[in-house]
């Protein structure tokens, strides 16, 4: 069960698409009038969850299969910080 250069490199596009993915959601509110650019803002965070939950779910079949999980679980971990850090900047431009 060790780790290979392969498995940094599949948790690492993996956090790079659900991170870009994201921030171009953020982008375009930005860019955007406001009742599209509240949409996108409240859909931020859940863009970036969608994206934890999805690497949660690759640890557990990696672990179920006797792979090295440890390095999934730490995307997860940083996913999991993201969403949070996008929840709470999302928040106040949903309150005005």
């Amino acid at each position: 069960m060790s780790t290979t250069p392969d498995d940094f490199r599949q948790v690492a596009i993996h956090v790079a698409i659900s991170v870009g993915f994201t921030l171009g959601v953020v982008i375009v509110a930005i860019a955007s009038a406001a009742p599209l650019s509240t949409a996108l803002i409240a859909a931020a965070p859940i863009v970036a969850l969608i994206g934890a939950l999805s690497i949660l779910v690759r640890t557990y079949r990696v672990w179920r299969a006797g792979g090295a999980w440890q390095v999934w679980q730490g995307g997860a971990w940083f996913l999991l910080t993201f969403f949070v850090m996008i929840m709470f900047g999302a928040a106040p431009a949903l309150m005005t």
